[in-house]
């Protein structure tokens, strides 16, 4: 009988990566340590070359075992956050500064194309905008803007590899119901959307943390694609959104205070564990819901080798 080595990688990474989360969720394995086996990540480089040379031998499939439970091992520990000092084409100084400023009037549209360094978003009085970029190397961010959108992206630069660094602080209209679509990869990111009015809220994250504040803010759709991460979400009595995470090898917390009325519904999951049926929620079916009256805070939450923990010891960041 031949054996498939390629499904037998995937499988043995899926299932190591899902055990490892579960195992950091639960306490058993400690996550601050679990992001420092991030620092021997070229091990894993090494170890799939090695099963590449071994492909035509009697140890074929002992590599690709190997290989198989390393990656999914480091795959898994990304629950506990992105490793510090893991910034592979994250490097240099971010000693030249663009930016831009202007305004919007009802509505408006705001696209971040982000990569590589710490990105921050708040919002302010008015209807005015305002961007001011740092930036490493050669990578300096490209602002387009009219009386109706706003887009930021950084072309050139590095990122995945190089002196590609950024460092954006990026401040949005109170007064302006705003879409804001935010894409962010080998990132951390701090959403401070404190009051805003958002017809729509799209986060798709890859390797990176974020820091979400909808404290008063309401989003009539909330989307949120995560690989390989961390989001905390905190809400209060004021937030209201409608809204679904989809996350792989990544871990959601949400804050939300005792009395406000939500709804939380799990969806197909693998190596998926919640905290849900812990805080005397009510259960109906795969929905979970607390407080009184209409929930004014919806979530629909799906994951494979990942974690949603609601109100979590210490908060949310």
């Amino acid at each position: 009988m031949r054996i498939n080595r390629g499904l037998v990688f995937w499988g043995v990474a899926l299932i190591t990566a899902g055990a490892v989360a579960l195992a950091i969720q639960a306490g058993v394995i400690d996550g601050e340590q679990a992001r420092q086996w991030w620092r021997f990540w070229p091990v894993a480089l090494i170890v799939i070359g090695l099963t590449i040379i071994l492909a035509r031998t009697p140890f074929a499939l002992a590599g690709t075992l190997a290989a198989g439970l390393l990656v999914g091992g480091l795959a898994g520990s990304l629950v506990s956050g992105w490793p510090d000092g893991l910034g592979v084409g994250c490097g240099g100084e971010v000693d030249h500064q663009t930016g831009a400023e202007g305004g919007f009037g009802s509505s408006a549209e705001v696209d971040l194309d982000f990569s590589c360094g710490d990105l921050a978003v708040a919002m302010g009085a008015g209807s005015d905008w305002a961007v001011d970029a740092r930036y490493a190397g050669d990578s300096e961010p490209v602002v387009t803007s009219d009386a109706d959108s706003l887009r930021v992206t950084a072309e050139g630069g590095g990122f995945p590899f190089g002196e590609g660094r950024q460092e954006w602080q990026v401040t949005l209209p109170a007064e302006s119901e705003v879409a804001l679509r935010v894409e962010a990869n080998a990132s951390s990111s701090e959403l401070d959307l404190d009051g805003g009015d958002f017809s729509e809220l799209s986060l798709d994250t890859n390797a990176g943390s974020v820091t979400l504040n909808l404290a008063g803010a309401t989003a009539d759709e909330l989307s949120i694609e995560m690989n390989a991460g961390s989001v905390d979400l905190t809400a209060d009595a004021d937030t209201a959104f409608d809204g679904n995470v989809d996350m792989n090898a990544g871990s959601l917390d949400l804050c939300i205070p005792d009395g406000v009325a939500f709804a939380v519904t799990i969806e197909d999951n693998v190596a998926f564990s919640h905290n849900l049926d812990e805080g005397g929620l009510t259960r109906s079916g795969d929905t979970w819901r607390g407080g009184t009256g209409d929930a004014a805070i919806t979530l629909g939450v799906q994951g494979n080798a990942a974690s949603f923990t609601l109100n979590p010891e210490g908060g949310c960041s």
